[in-house]
Formats: structure tokens, C-alpha cells, sequence
């Protein structure tokens, strides 16, 4: 036994060992939820639970799952039968809305329980310090053995065994659960996305799935084809297993196609970009071609009828174009020999293109005046013959009011409205032609009548303009009228051009 007095070292050793005894203590304290002692009361009230066996004094107090306050003291009313419990709110949460509601909610399914309190509207007013929640804004806690409770024992002895099998399927996948149940946040959220578009596209989803049951009922009734097709796809893995070398040699150039694909990519880009300037111009002109193309659909059936058609002129070509090919070599003596009389043809044709717009009035006119039909079916001919003196009445000499010109210009009808030129002016005067009785009885009367009362109502002739058509240049030459020159050869008909 040491009877001498211990040393300051001692002294202060042992202090610092019971202060660190008593802080240890009081963490743990706090930790189990014990209050702190000497700590100043904050803002309390009471409510009133019906089933509170399982809340503990110092219990956490969760606004949406944050923890705001704790549970200070339980109490049972013996007049109510209800137990009264004392809650403290933290200084940032209190005081809470007179509407608050509350509910007790169990943490884990070994029973711990907490209270949650869903605030109400601000502007219903402040519960005072020490106040008394209203029970009708205390919801009932319907507890796990309660649930239970409710099923019959047929039942209650189909979950135990469903328990127990999940307890031994779960043996060891732990971390997988837990893993799982980490992941179910973000799944829920793309679960939700993923019904949110579907529920947007709901009608076609509904096709979908009606198309796919006529797919479906499709392939049930084509069992021998979709057998062949999983036996035919069978040997198309087991070929691709056998080509192992080569999807290696395709994978190592993969990279590179990649590289040369971005290289096409931005050329294309580049290209897109300075041709969009144009495909913005083309686009009125694609508007107007799309009438068109609609038209031409009505062609196809007889296109698709003349490549049909073509097959055998295909086939025959085979022995036809060789037996054509030594044709024209046979031939081409003979064309040689045909060179000059030919040549001369060329000014008739040179004249004749300059008159295209006459010629093609001359053929569709000649269609529309022989395609005429009378109402009760019967064909005529669509023509009227112009009405003048000369065609009415013999003229002892020229009428000054007739404009002859046999050597028209092309397009020599465009200037109507203006006043035709004429060929020859000579018989042109401004005065107007007066046609009389004949004295020598040449014109009967009857036609001198016509000619009156028709042609000449007033016994006048308005005279047109006079205007004296210019000289007429053809094949390098200008003359009052054409001169048709023989061609020459190659020399002429590069002058021509």
C-alpha cells in the first residue's frame, strides 16, 4: 500500500482520466438520444397519439424525412385513453401552422417509431408554446401485425414460408440487394420518363400492340417457315463462329473505317453547307415541278409496260445489232453517192426552220379543224374563209385597201394588232374604197348587193395602214424576197451557220 501523497503528474492524470470518462459517457447519452443536461427548453407542444406502445421518449420528429425535433415525454390520459406526448421543435422549425398534421411511422419492421408531421397552410396562424395539436389532425397508425392480423391462417401460413424462402434466397446476395435498392431511385425516374412518352404516343402504342398480335398470329400460322428461319439463322451464327479470323481482321479495321467515315462526314458537312444556298433556290422550282411528277405517275403503268415490252427486243439485239453494225458499213457507199443531190436540200430546210412556229399552228390546226362534231355526232370541218372584196367581187384593178405578201417574215401574224406589213404598197392609198353597181353587168346584182350590205355596210371600206415589209435576209444574202442559193458543200454550210 502507498501511503505518501500523490504527485500534481498523478493528480492530473487522474482528472484527465474522469473527464474523459464523463465525455464519453456524455456522447454516449447523446447519441441514444438522451437530452443534454442544463440545455434551455425550446418551443413544445403537445398531440395525442391512440396506439403509441412502440414511441420511445427522445424519438425523432421528420418533416419529409428531415429530422426537425425529438419526443421529450409520453403520458397516458386516463380520461381519454389516448397517450398525451411532448414534442420539442428545433429553433429553425418552430413554431409550427395550427393545421399541422401528424401520423406515427415506423422506421424499420422491428418496429421503431418516429412521428411525421405534414405542415399546413402558414397563413391558418402559429400553434402557441405548449399547445395542444387537435386530435381530429392526428391520422390512425395502422401497424405491421395489424395487416397481418386480417389475414386468415391459410394465408399467414403461406407468407411465413414465402419469408422463410426469401430469407434463404437472399443468404449471401447482401450487397446485391443493397445494390439494387441504390439503383432503384434512378430506375424509377427513367421508368417514369419511359411512361411518360408512352402515355404521350398511347394511340400508337396501340397499334403497335394490336400489330403485333396480327404479327403474332401470323407467324403461329406459318410454324414450318418460322421453324426454317430459326434453323437457317442457327447455321448463320454457326458459319459467323466459324469466321472468327475474319470478324477479327474486321474489328482491327473497324477503327480506320471510322477515321476515314469522320473524314467523309465532314466533307459531306462542308458540301451540305455550301450547298444549301442552292437547294433553298431549287426549292420554288421543286414546288412548281411537284404537279408534274404527280402527272407523270399516271405514265408509269405504261412505262413499266414498255421496259416489260423491251425483253425481247433485248434478246433480239444480241444477233441484231452485229447484223445491223455490217448494215451500215454496207451502206455507207451507197449514202456517199447521196451527198450532193441531199446538199441541195439543205436551204429548203434552212427556210423551213425558220418557220417552226407556222408549221406547228399548221398541224394542230389542221387536228382541231377536222376533230369538230355537231351535237348530234356528225364531223365537220372547222374552217372560215376570210371575208374581203377581192373574194366577193371581181375588181377591175387592185383595191387600194389589200395588203398582198406572199413572202411573209416568220412570226409574220404577231404584229396584227400593230398592222401587217406588206409585200407590195404600190396600189396603197389613205382614202377608202367605195364600191358601186357595175355598169357592164360583170357583177350580178345579187352579188353587188351582198358585197354591199356584208363587206361594205355604209358602202365604205376603212383602208388599213400601209407599211412596206423590209428586205428579206436568207443564206447570207438580203433581197425583197428569198433567194434560194444551191449549197456547195461543207464550206457553204459552215457559212450558213
Amino acid at each position: 500500500m502507498q501511503k505518501q501523497a500523490p504527485s500534481l503528474r498523478r493528480i492530473l492524470v487522474m482528472v484527465g482520466f474522469a473527464l474523459s470518462c464523463f465525455g464519453l459517457l456524455l456522447f454516449l447519452w447523446l447519441a441514444f438520444g438522451g437530452p443534454v443536461p442544463l440545455k434551455p427548453k425550446g418551443y413544445r407542444f403537445e398531440v395525442s397519439f391512440k396506439e403509441a406502445g412502440q414511441l420511445a421518449q427522445e424519438a425523432d420528429v421528420r418533416i419529409s424525412g428531415v429530422s426537425v425535433g425529438k419526443v421529450k415525454s409520453i403520458k397516458p390520459d386516463k380520461h381519454t385513453g389516448l397517450s398525451d406526448a411532448v414534442i420539442e421543435m428545433n429553433r429553425e422549425y418552430a413554431p409550427i401552422p395550427n393545421d399541422t398534421r401528424a401520423i406515427l411511422r415506423q422506421k424499420t419492421l422491428l418496429g421503431e417509431t418516429y412521428v411525421e408531421l405534414t405542415p399546413g397552410d402558414p397563413s391558418s396562424g402559429k400553434l402557441p408554446e405548449n399547445g395542444h395539436l387537435p386530435v381530429g389532425q392526428v391520422a390512425p397508425t395502422v401497424e405491421l401485425d395489424e395487416i397481418l392480423r386480417t389475414f386468415d391462417a391459410k394465408t399467414r401460413a403461406a407468407l411465413r414460408t414465402w419469408i422463410q424462402q426469401v430469407a434463404v434466397a437472399s443468404a449471401g446476395r447482401g450487397q446485391d440487394i443493397s445494390d439494387a435498392i441504390g439503383n432503384l431511385g434512378p430506375f424509377a425516374q427513367d421508368t417514369t420518363n419511359l411512361l411518360e412518352i408512352l402515355n404521350a404516343q398511347q394511340s400508337d402504342l396501340t397499334k403497335l400492340v394490336h400489330n403485333t398480335g396480327v404479327v403474332f398470329n401470323a407467324l403461329s400460322a406459318r410454324d414450318a417457315q418460322l421453324r426454317s428461319l430459326i434453323e437457317n439463322s442457327n447455321r448463320v451464327f454457326e458459319t459467323t463462329a466459324l469466321r472468327n479470323n475474319e470478324l477479327a481482321q474486321t474489328f482491327v479495321v473497324l477503327p480506320t473505317f471510322e477515321r476515314e467515315a469522320s473524314t467523309t462526314l465532314k466533307s459531306l458537312t462542308a458540301f451540305s453547307q455550301n450547298a444549301n444556298p442552292l437547294v433553298t433556290q431549287l426549292q420554288p422550282a421543286a414546288r412548281q415541278l411537284y404537279p408534274t411528277l404527280q402527272e407523270a405517275t399516271a405514265l408509269s403503268p405504261d412505262l413499266k409496260a414498255l421496259l416489260t415490252n423491251l425483253n425481247p427486243l433485248f434478246s433480239a439485239s444480241v444477233k441484231g445489232l452485229p447484223a445491223l453494225e455490217r448494215f451500215t458499213d454496207q451502206l455507207r457507199p451507197l449514202l456517199g453517192n447521196f451527198d450532193a443531190p441531199l446538199r441541195q436540200l439543205n436551204p429548203i430546210f434552212l427556210g423551213l426552220s425558220s418557220y417552226q412556229s407556222e408549221l406547228t399552228a399548221f398541224f394542230a390546226n389542221s387536228v382541231a379543224s377536222t376533230q369538230a362534231t355537231t351535237p348530234n355526232g356528225k364531223h365537220y370541218l372547222r374552217t372560215s374563209n376570210p371575208l374581203m372584196l377581192q373574194s366577193l367581187a371581181p375588181m377591175p384593178v387592185r383595191p387600194s385597201v389589200g395588203r398582198p405578201n406572199p413572202y411573209a417574215f416568220p412570226r409574220f401574224f404577231d404584229s396584227l394588232k400593230t398592222g401587217l406589213q406588206a409585200y407590195e404598197t404600190r396600189q396603197c392609198t389613205s382614202a377608202p374604197v367605195t364600191v358601186t353597181n357595175d355598169p357592164n353587168g360583170t357583177i350580178p346584182l345579187t352579188v353587188q348587193q351582198q358585197v354591199q350590205g356584208y363587206v361594205q355596210p355604209n358602202g365604205v371600206t376603212p383602208a388599213p395602214p400601209c407599211r412596206q415589209q423590209p428586205p428579206f435576209p436568207f443564206q447570207g444574202q438580203v433581197h425583197q424576197y428569198p433567194h434560194v442559193l444551191a449549197s456547195t458543200g461543207a464550206v457553204a454550210r459552215s457559212k450558213q451557220r
